[in-house]
């Protein structure tokens, strides 16, 4: 069986259904499989139970790449479940993404300083997962959007694709 009506067959015509099909599967199956499931977590966190903590180290670091200068927030606190002590670095989910702006590293070091009483969200189901600012950020969706934007896309191809492919069928009727 081949995909396609002849004039797609020909090189370098695409067939647009399949094309929109395969975007729209690869859209799907990154969003299901790599931004979906960090999302729920991030939003999970908004319920996780608290605990007091005390923040215990709070620097800036500067790394040097490629002639580029990134700053990036080192905080870590301990904490206390069940009476066993544990120590994190989470300040949101996920990793803190470099940054080139010193300000904002500053700022949040400030806001972090050693020794400071903090509150703790930690995971009810792996207490040494925590942070200090639960749910989403704007940076977690960004993968989505770009999975959104291949559904889209796909869905878009398969339509156009639907449509020239009447056009077609309805051109070929009028000239029989």
């Amino acid at each position: 069986m081949r995909l396609g009506y002849v004039r797609t067959r020909k090189p370098g015509n695409a067939n647009p259904i399949a094309l929109g099909i395969i975007f729209a599967i690869a859209g799907g199956g990154i969003f299901f499989l790599f931004a979906l499931p960090p999302l729920q977590y991030s939003a999970a966190s908004r319920s996780w139970p608290t605990v007091p903590g005390t923040i215990t180290r709070s620097e800036v670091k500067v790394l040097r790449s490629d002639g580029n200068t990134h700053y990036n927030t080192d905080i870590a606190y301990s904490y206390s479940v069940g009476g066993k002590e544990y120590s994190s670095s989470g300040i949101t989910i996920g990793d803190s993404p470099l940054d080139n702006n010193v300000t904002k590293a500053k700022r949040l070091q400030s806001e972090y300083s050693v020794g400071k009483d903090v509150t703790v969200f930690y995971d009810p189901e792996l207490p040494e997962s925590a942070v200090l600012q639960p749910g989403s950020k704007a940076g977690d969706y960004m993968l989505a959007g770009i999975a959104m934007i291949f559904i889209l896309v796909g869905l878009i191809s398969v339509l156009q694709g639907i449509k020239a492919r009447r056009r077609d069928v309805k051109a070929e009727n009028v000239s029989l």
